[in-house]
């Protein structure tokens, strides 16, 4: 057998389906445990509760995480509504664009929410 060299593509759009990827694979690891803690600890838990989860929550790493948790599903979900849209024939003009810059400016928004601004 000869050696046959592997030869890798690169598309324009790989660092956009990286973060689709990425997206959907953090909401589908976090979201049920952050809807838990949303719907049955924060409503149902006592003060105690509550000022445990904010101070978690003003911490570098519970700013980084909240970071991570509202800008890698936005990823994934701009690339979906763009495939159900192609299912229904609809096709907008520019959608790459489109869907890059709104996620781009939505990652950007929370940046400056969490990071930036204090």
């Amino acid at each position: 057998m000869k050696n046959q060299e592997i030869q890798t593509t690169h598309s324009k759009g790989s660092l956009a389906k990286g973060l689709f990827v990425l997206g959907g694979t953090w909401a589908a690891i976090f979201l049920p445990a952050i809807m838990i803690i949303i719907a049955f600890i924060i409503p149902f838990g006592n003060a105690t509760t509550r000022s445990y989860i904010l101070k978690v929550v003003n911490t570098e790493t519970g700013k980084l995480f909240l970071f991570l948790m509202i800008s890698l599903p936005i990823w994934c979900a701009l690339q979906k509504i763009i495939t159900i849209l192609h299912q229904h024939n609809i096709h907008p003009k520019r959608e790459k664009i489109l869907t890059v810059a709104l996620a781009l400016a939505w990652t950007m928004h929370a940046a400056y929410i969490l990071f930036v601004r204090n």
